[in-house]
């Protein structure tokens, strides 16, 4: 393979991750920031790129990967909630959003040097994202799909969940007009809905 080959590889692989990036739920799980360990693996990284030729594109992929963070952040800045507050709309603050940039750049910076390090240096660089990943699926905290799924609610009663957005839409309603006290008492008669659907559904599938 020739180096122009080699980088048009290389710059393959860094968009086929920003494109899988998409699918990665960002919202139900915290990452920690670059350890010593990950530091050292990014220099490596970098030294390999320089070495080949690929410094430039080495530095775009980081940056773009970076960017796609947060631009993954800010699409899914509200999911809708069960109370009219911002619980689901990320357990992430500024600074877990950083951790999970620097991540998705580390796992950018593997893709631009996967034929130039070894196999430890490329798991460092990919280990974070890879937990990510593993994440994606959970409810966002605070979420209807969320409650639903602990109230043992089937995603699939269109009937059920209708009456539970109706209900939780009444409490925002209630809260809203009559303040706390209406809030608390419209919020319990929420509770009691819930789990009368959830034993209707639990006699269902019996």
């Amino acid at each position: 393979m020739t180096t122009t080959e080699a980088e048009s590889a290389a710059r393959a692989r860094v968009e086929d991750l920003i494109e899988r990036m998409s699918r990665v739920d960002l919202q139900v799980v915290v990452v920690a920031p670059p350890d010593i360990e990950r530091v050292a693996a990014r220099d490596l990284a970098r030294a390999a790129a320089v070495a080949a030729g690929r410094a430039i594109l080495f530095d775009e992929a980081a940056v773009a990967a970076g960017e796609a963070t947060l631009r993954a952040f800010a699409r899914s800045g509200f999911s809708g909630t069960w109370a009219a507050n911002d619980w689901s709309i990320s357990i992430a603050n500024a600074r877990d959003r950083a951790a999970a940039a620097a991540a998705f750049e580390e796992a950018a910076m593997a893709a631009v040097v996967e034929d130039l390090v070894d196999e430890e240096t490329l798991e460092v660089l990919r280990a974070t994202v890879d937990e990510l990943g593993r994440a994606t699926g959970m409810p966002s905290p605070g979420s209807l799909s969320s409650l639903t799924a602990r109230a043992g609610i089937a995603a699939g009663g269109p009937v059920q969940i209708v009456v539970l957005i109706g209900v939780f839409a009444l409490v925002i309603f209630l809260w809203g007009v009559g303040g706390a006290a209406s809030g608390i008492l419209s919020l319990a008669f929420a509770v009691a809905v819930v789990a009368w659907l959830a034993r209707r559904g639990a006699r269902g599938s019996a």
